[in-house]
This record gives structure tokens, sequence and C-alpha cells, in this order.
């Protein structure tokens, strides 16, 4: 990167790619890979719901810190600056937000009432009938 200018958003995820080969286990770094690409791909087409389908043999080594190396990646895909923290909003559930949001307590409380919202609407038309 040129010292004169400011990293494209392109050079800040290849940035963050390499620091995390260099730190990750390999088989978890080759998981992420192809988690990043599905995850892409999703994020480009319009009008979906963006779930990313992971098959069982990636499922059976998903851990938690691919998980949120992933969400990582993608805020710095989708914001295009490494000014981010992760979030954990209880019960396995995590987010990504900036600097200033996540040290909002009033924020991440608002947020993980939210997402408590959502999981109970989620399990209740789950439920049988």
């Amino acid at each position: 990167m040129d010292d004169d200018t400011a990293p494209t958003r392109a050079e800040l995820v290849r940035f963050y790619l390499d620091t995390l080969a260099a730190r990750m286990d390999p088989e978890e770094f080759r998981l992420l890979g192809r988690l990043l690409r599905r995850a892409v791909v999703q994020l480009a087409a319009p009008d979906e719901e963006h779930l990313i389908e992971v098959p069982a043999e990636d499922a059976a080594r998903l851990t938690p810190e691919v998980e949120n190396e992933l969400l990582a990646v993608l805020s710095v895909v989708a914001t295009g600056t490494l000014e981010h923290q992760l979030v954990d909003l209880g019960d396995g559930a995590t987010t990504v937000l900036d600097t200033a949001a996540a040290s909002d307590p009033e924020m991440v409380g608002r947020m993980r009432e939210w997402t408590a919202r959502r999981r109970t609407e989620r399990a209740r038309a789950e439920e049988p009938a």
C-alpha cells in the first residue's frame, strides 16, 4: 500500500485476510475462505435472504472463531474500514458494530433486546400448531 494514499477496500480485505492466514489454523482458514466465497455470492444476489448455506462437512468444523472472523471480514468488505468490534448478543448470536456503537451500552442493550425478541418470535413460529 502506498503511504500517501488511503488503502482501498480491497487492500484492507487482503490485509485482514493475510493477517488471519498467519495466525489461524490452516484448515480453519480454508473453511473461512469457502464460507466467505459463499457469503459474497449471497450478498451480491438481489432480493435474497442472504443466508449462507453451510454443507454438513463444513458445519462439523465450524468453530466460533471461524464464525467471528467471517463476520469481521464481511464487515471490512461492507464498510471498507477495520474500525469494528464483535459484540455478543446472547444465546450464541454475535454481530459486528462500529466502535462507537459497540462502546454505547444503551445501543448494545437495544440490540440485545431486539435479538431476544426475534429469537422468541422465531421459536413461536416453529412451534407445532
